[in-house]
């Protein structure tokens, strides 16, 4: 008997012990986040005062709990969610967006110092570029992605060390953190797991897209549901700005112009409509950076997979400064250069940077070419126009032999004059494009094979019928 009584006695003392422990950190939380006010002190951990009791319920409403003042296991387990780290500021006066600050001008420049090796510097930078499209689709505001000097908005990964004045708490809790305009900073924590398009880990592009919300002059919002609201909601593909979002951002700038500034041609807005890669008309396409195929169509590009193609996004995206409509894209295994041509320029890039003294009229070679490709027998860049072809060795000197141009049918039999994109494929065959049509050219024997020509978009991009 005196054993249970002593059971029941140590039962009691330890959950009065774990009650205290969990009042102790949501007392903590309420502060950290501007919920409350009052001094830390002993009585206030312990005995939940009506200062604490309010900041409960405000919590609780903003957050979808059940509003009753109380320390419940779901308001606990709401307190231990992903965030952001910016205070929120809420009270029970105020229902609607909170507005922070704003920028004078409505062309903004951002800058990615860093990068995070979870999605690579590609996706991180499409990830991001999708993030401001959110805030670019519904107000005057423009954004220009730039690779050196300052920039207004300065976005960088950390972990929780000294970078910054803020430190993160590791993985989970605080997932980024910014600062109102006209500051620009805008950091995310390395030590969490970013991803997109999956639903583990944590999606890069909503997250960014709140965290620049901080950034042009939003506050946190108490609509559990939005995307300014300071508990992170998880991967959803559908995702879509709420109410509160729209409205807070246009309080701020004001709704999209009718007749974007020009000047800009990469935006979403002066490129219309993604294309349908099944019915779009190819451009240009490419073997290129990291070892990707490339399809170019207006403005937009998409790449190939074994599985298909993947969802077309900005030319501007990938490659900073490059115009839509191109006339052609090849790329050299030789040197990592990515040339692009429309009209009479071309335009170099290592990677996704464009090289320097680029754009530039290009040498030897004629305007207005249908296509280019990579010739692997000669380790050449190759360019079409009409029913000739001229050939570059772009590590030796230009060539002045007078060789150039030659008959295409001597380099291709078979293939069309004029074709609207070529490029040597991974499995070392040409490929060239017209209109709905790709002629495949074998590597082994140079004539159009018994199957050429084929139906592009169910052979080669994998279209349905």
């Amino acid at each position: 008997m005196d054993y249970m009584v002593l059971l029941v006695l140590l039962t009691a003392a330890s959950s009065v012990a774990m009650s205290r422990g969990k009042m102790s950190q949501a007392v903590a939380y309420l502060r950290n986040y501007g919920y409350l006010h009052i001094p830390l002190d002993v009585r206030s951990q312990n005995d939940p005062s009506e200062e604490t009791a309010e900041a409960l319920r405000i919590f609780q409403r903003s957050t979808g709990l059940p509003v009753t003042g109380q320390l419940s296991a779901a308001t606990l387990s709401m307190m231990e969610q992903p965030r952001c780290g910016v205070e929120d500021s809420f009270n029970n006066r105020t229902l609607k967006y909170q507005l922070m600050g704003y920028w004078r001008k409505k062309m903004l420049t951002y800058r990615i110092y860093t990068y995070t090796p979870d999605l690579g510097q590609t996706k991180t930078r499409l990830a991001v570029h999708e993030a401001f499209k959110y805030w670019s689709d519904v107000s005057p505001l423009r954004f220009k992605e730039v690779f050196q000097g300052a920039a207004d908005i300065k976005i960088s990964f950390h972990r929780k060390d000294r970078t910054c004045p803020v430190p993160f708490d590791g993985r989970g809790r605080v997932l980024a953190h910014a600062e109102a305009p006209e500051s620009g900073i805008v950091h995310f924590d390395e030590d969490e797991l970013w991803t997109e398009g999956k639903d583990h880990g944590t999606n890069l592009r909503i997250v960014a897209a709140h965290e620049i919300g901080h950034a042009l002059g939003l506050g946190h919002s108490r609509h559990p549901t939005a995307l300014m609201a300071p508990v992170y909601n998880g991967y959803r593909p559908s995702f879509k700005l709420h109410p509160d979002d729209l409205k807070g951002i246009q309080a701020l700038y004001g709704k999209p112009e009718r007749s974007p500034p020009s000047g800009n041609p990469g935006q979403a807005s002066l490129a219309g409509a993604a294309p349908d890669p099944c019915k779009a008309a190819i451009d240009a396409t490419m073997l290129g950076p990291l070892h990707k195929t490339y399809v170019f169509s207006g403005q937009y590009v998409w790449t190939l997979s074994d599985k298909g193609f993947n969802t077309p996004v900005l030319i501007s995206a990938l490659w900073s400064g490059l115009p839509g409509n191109l006339d052609a894209a090849v790329h050299s295994p030789r040197t990592g250069k990515s040339y692009f041509l429309k009209g009479d320029k071309m335009w170099r890039y290592a990677g996704f940077k464009l090289d320097y003294s680029f754009p530039r009229p290009p040498a030897k070679i004629p305007a207005n070419v249908d296509s280019a490709f990579y010739c692997n027998k000669s380790k050449k860049l190759t360019f079409i126009q009409g029913s000739r072809y001229w050939q570059w060795d772009e590590t030796g000197p230009t060539d002045r032999t007078g060789s150039n141009p030659k008959p295409l049918g001597q380099l291709l039999p078979g293939v069309p004059s004029s074709p609207g994109a070529a490029l040597t494929w991974r499995d070392g065959h040409v490929h060239v494009f017209k209109g709905t049509q790709y002629w495949r050219v074998s590597k082994h024997r140079p004539a159009a094979g018994r199957a050429s020509p084929r139906s592009t978009a169910p052979h080669w991009l994998q279209c349905d019928d």
